[in-house]
């Protein structure tokens, strides 16, 4: 898994939430940090913030792109505090399936990865 956001405090959180969980969790909070680790290693799942810059840009929906690009089969969840209709838009065309609205609690993203990997038996 790889868990990608600009505040390093939310990334540790959801690192250890996840790897108690029993995944390999990598981290990255810029979308250069991310391509690198897209480009080396393989994911099943990849939770990217939308925005990754105090610019409030999009970079999540660029490692979105990114992701259908290298490896379509890895699944994407991308998290907004910010959500529009033109973010869903482009989200959508890219194949994104998971787009949740900030705050989200760490059991609720759980049962999406679980969705996603299609492991409802997974729950702790």
């Amino acid at each position: 898994m790889l868990i990608v956001d600009d505040l390093q405090e939310v990334g540790k959180v959801m690192r250890r939430y996840f790897q108690i969980q029993g995944f390999d969790v990598d981290c990255a909070g810029e979308l250069e940090e991310a391509e690198a680790l897209i480009g080396g290693n393989s994911y099943q799942i990849v939770i990217t913030d939308l925005h990754l810059t105090p610019v409030r840009g999009s970079e999540g929906l660029e490692i979105v792109r990114l992701v259908r690009h290298q490896a379509p089969e890895t699944k994407v969840i991308l998290l907004t505090a910010y959500c529009t209709v033109a973010v869903e838009k482009e989200a959508c065309e890219n194949g994104l399936l998971f787009l949740l609205n900030k705050p989200v609690s760490l059991a609720a993203l759980h049962k999406t990865v679980q969705e996603c990997l299609g492991r409802e038996a997974w729950a702790h």
